[in-house]
């Protein structure tokens, strides 16, 4: 017999086999008591619960107020005639039927008077002499019906008469509120006309105590409990790694989108008509970019069109809406307080600035646009003392909190619009000796930029787009339409105004994201500039190395390919190259034709040369006055040594992003080839530093091995395999598996098994009881052998006893 089975007789048989002849028995019905797996402090709080429950219901077994929520088929109410008590006490007169009627005036109202009691009741209708319809005398029924009928005709016109007062009383209710509001406002004026007066008095202490009392409940906000500093980092570790996903994931956007259409593309099995306007890409030449241009241009000025269109009808509908809604509020606002002397000179100060328009153009003729255009003014003639502009930008910002009026985020949206402007206008001079920028100025209106953005436009989307979004979109849509317009021989590089535009683009909005609105648009307007712009002066030259930093500014976290920017830097270079030194080696004979068709156009036509004539040992320091330079001016080598290092910087920084490219061999070809015809000795020692350092770095990632393409390798699908259905392991004879006789056969087999073990199922029980048997006859039988031994020991001492003072006698 097994450990299991002992176990099981013991818990079973034997508790039955000790209490076989006993009429009662003990069970512990406490809580928890015979379940193992709760613990002993569950135990005690579910006794604790049950016995407070026990107590609660027994006290609240009578007790009408309390309702049983706890048990919904218990719950109840109190009515009266129909209607519920709690709604009756509200401390209004209610009637509850025509019965309950009572006039304070007249007592007996409703009631039915004494000569009619006298006459009807009581064995009355004797002394009436009415007649019927038919001539005889009207019977007690038909009084009775009479007298019921008199009595609903009653009923009813009180009733009428009722409703009658309640039409009334409610039209004066509504008349009283529209009159409400005028009341308010007139003792407002009043109350102003006092302060105004000679007699103004000081606000006593005790009311300004209590009305800041009275709402000190609703200014009072609830606070996060507080936390240690282990879950504050916590919390800001989780804020970093979700933040980081949801920027990888808007980065990698372009791979989900790339197999989505690769999986729809293979459902797909009949293909969709090209339509009448398809143009193949045989037919779109690689250097001609103008078609591209066309399509983009089209597309942007539609959506453009679009989105203005449902901007100036939102903006109406909204400013409608808020006129009449400023109007109830400023009607509905109450006066059980009266507003102190500052309160009321701030209120009036906004209501003169916040005038109500019903477009983006009425904003212009308010008070803080006003103020704002004339400290714009004076930037061309005084310099603006940053602490009063950021002073007066705060106020301006907390008069247009949008908690005031809906219409303040318009008014928000144009003040953002004017900052922009202005921002723009910071870097326009007619001549680079009047350069002047005041950075700080620059900084602080990025940064306001940046919060209105941020917090207003941050919602945006490509069928809702933000208005903060469509002020960059319309500037850049400019741009580009400017750029077009241009002919090919006069598309020149922008100024400062339009470079820092662009550099504001990249502090406010995301520009690792695959695809963005704004900064996708701006990317390829600043790359085509680079390709397609002359270079007529050094300055050009500047202003394109500006731009490509720029366009690392707009990749360094993605890293996409540009290869605008390469080819451009690679033009630079190639100027910089003196070629009738080159030992007689013509151009041709040193680049091949490949490498000479990467060479933008615009360097092969160009006069500009930068290469270094003279022998200069120290870089000059570049400013932004290099960068306004439009004409043909001469520089120094010290400059041109300068410009040729920034150069080198730039091909350092994308040759470390682009390192990991599997084409960056051929990428980085000519700039190799170039960098060995760029050594001289004229170049500063610097100079020459950086060149080493470039090639070094090529060099180096051109050694590594390549991996080169392989065919991809398809998983085998495997066959749907289904499972297997399992049998019972019966034996049967499959000749006779349907018969009557197979089946009895198996039913007889089975018998016997169950019998068998059933069998030896009591033998082990009948063992089990004779071993609990034996041990307990086994356990008696030493009992009394011990207890016979005792008997017999303290029989021999107390015969020995006996026998010693026999003989001490003796």
């Amino acid at each position: 017999m097994s450990f299991k089975a002992h176990e099981k007789r013991v818990k079973t048989l034997l508790v039955e086999y000790k209490n076989q002849f006993k009429g009662n028995s003990f069970n512990d019905k406490r809580i928890g008591e015979n379940d193992k797996n709760m613990s002993l402090e569950d135990k005690m709080f579910k006794r604790f619960v049950a016995e407070r429950q026990k107590t609660k219901d027994r006290k609240s077994k009578f007790n009408l107020n309390d309702d049983d929520f706890d048990n919904p088929e218990k719950n109840f109410e109190l009515t009266h005639y129909g209607q519920s008590l709690s709604q009756i006490e509200r401390f209004e007169k209610v009637q509850l039927s025509d019965d309950d009627e009572v006039d304070e005036d007249d007592p007996d109202k409703g009631k039915i008077n004494a000569e009619f009691v006298s006459k009807n009741f009581f064995g009355g209708f004797k002394d009436n002499n009415e007649e019927n319809e038919e001539g005889k005398k009207k019977n007690r029924k038909e009084w009775i019906e009479e007298m019921i009928a008199k009595s609903k005709l009653l009923k009813y016109e009180r009733q009428k008469e009722r409703d009658k007062t309640l039409d009334l009383t409610e039209e004066v209710d509504k008349e009283w509120r529209n009159i409400i509001p005028l009341i308010g406002q007139m003792n407002r004026q009043l109350a102003n006309e006092e302060q105004k007066g000679p007699t103004n008095t000081k606000p006593d202490d005790y009311d300004v105590l209590v009305r800041s009392l009275q709402f000190e409940s609703e200014k009072a906000k609830p606070t996060d409990k507080l936390k240690t500093a282990e879950e504050l980092e916590k919390e800001r570790l989780e804020a970093l790694s979700k933040n980081e996903k949801e920027l990888l994931e808007r980065m990698n956007k372009e791979v989900e989108e790339v197999n989505e259409e690769e999986n729809s593309r293979l459902k797909k099995k009949n293909l969709k008509k090209i339509p009448s306007n398809h143009i193949s890409a045989d037919d779109i030449e690689f250097d001609d970019p103008e078609y591209l241009e066309m399509q983009r241009r089209d597309e942007l000025s539609k959506k453009h069109k679009q989105m203005n269109d449902d901007l100036e009808k939102s903006s109406i509908q909204e400013a409608e809406k808020d006129q009449e809604s400023q109007d109830e509020d400023k009607e509905e606002q109450s006066d059980d307080e009266e507003p102190s002397e500052d309160e009321e000179n701030e209120h009036e100060e906004d209501d003169d600035n916040l005038q109500d328009s019903t477009t983006t153009d009425g904003f212009k003729n308010e008070k803080w646009v006003k103020q704002f255009e004339n400290i714009c003014i004076k930037k061309n003639t005084d310099s603006i003392d940053l602490k009063n502009f950021e002073g007066f930008l705060k106020s301006i910002i907390e008069k247009l909190d949008p908690s005031r009026d809906e219409n303040n985020k318009k008014r928000l949206c144009f003040l953002t619009e004017h900052l922009i402007t202005y921002y723009q206008s910071l870097f326009k001079f007619k001549s680079p000796s009047k350069l002047h920028i005041d950075m700080d100025l620059v900084n602080l209106l990025t940064k306001y930029i940046f919060d209105f953005t941020y917090k207003y436009g941050n919602k945006s989307t490509k069928k809702e787009p933000s208005p903060y979004v469509a002020i960059f979109k319309n500037i850049l849509n400019n741009l580009n339409k400017d750029f077009l317009n241009m002919k090919v021989s006069e598309r020149v590089f922008p100024q400062l105004d339009t470079l820092f535009t662009f550099k504001l683009v990249s502090n406010i909005f995301p520009t690792s994201d695959f695809r963005h609105q704004i900064v996708t648009p701006c990317l390829l307007i600043m790359t085509r500039y680079l390709v397609q712009c002359r270079i007529q002066n050094v300055g050009d030259l500047f202003r394109g190395l500006f731009l490509t930093n720029l366009c690392y500014g707009f990749i360094s976290k993605s890293e996409r390919y540009v290869p605008e920017c390469v080819q451009f830097l690679n033009g630079v270079l190639y100027s910089a190259v003196d070629w009738n030194q080159t030992n007689g080696e013509n151009k041709k004979q040193v680049l091949s034709d490949y490498e000479l068709s990467t060479i933008y156009e615009s360097f092969k036509r160009t006069k500009v040369k930068i290469n270094i004539s003279k022998k200069s040992d120290k870089l000059a320091d570049l400013s932004l006055v290099n960068l306004s330079q439009n004409e043909k001016v001469q520089i120094d080598d010290s400059i041109k040594a300068s410009l040729i290092s920034y150069c080198i910087d730039l091909l350092i920084t994308f040759s470390k992003i682009y390192s990991e490219m599997s084409s960056f061999r051929e990428v980085f070809i000519l700039t190799k080839k170039l960098l060995g015809y760029l050594k001289s000795e004229n170049n500063p020692i610097e100079l020459e530093k950086r060149i080493v350092r470039l090639e070094e770095f090529i060099n180096e990632k051109n050694e590594r091995p390549r991996e080169y393409l392989k065919s991809l390798i398809k998983k085998p699908i495997a066959n749907k395999l289904h499972e297997p259905k399992i049998q019972s392991k019966t034996k049967f004879d499959p000749r006779h598996h349907n018969s009557v006789i197979s089946e009895k056969q198996l039913m007889t087999r089975k018998y016997k098994k169950e019998l068998k073990s059933a069998i030896k199922e009591v033998r082990q029980d009948n063992q089990f009881l004779a071993r609990v048997q034996l041990e307990e006859q086994l356990e008696k039988d030493a009992k009394r052998s011990q207890k016979v031994k005792e008997i017999m020991s303290s029989l021999a001492n107390q015969e020995g006893e006996y026998q010693k003072i026999k003989r001490q006698k003796l």
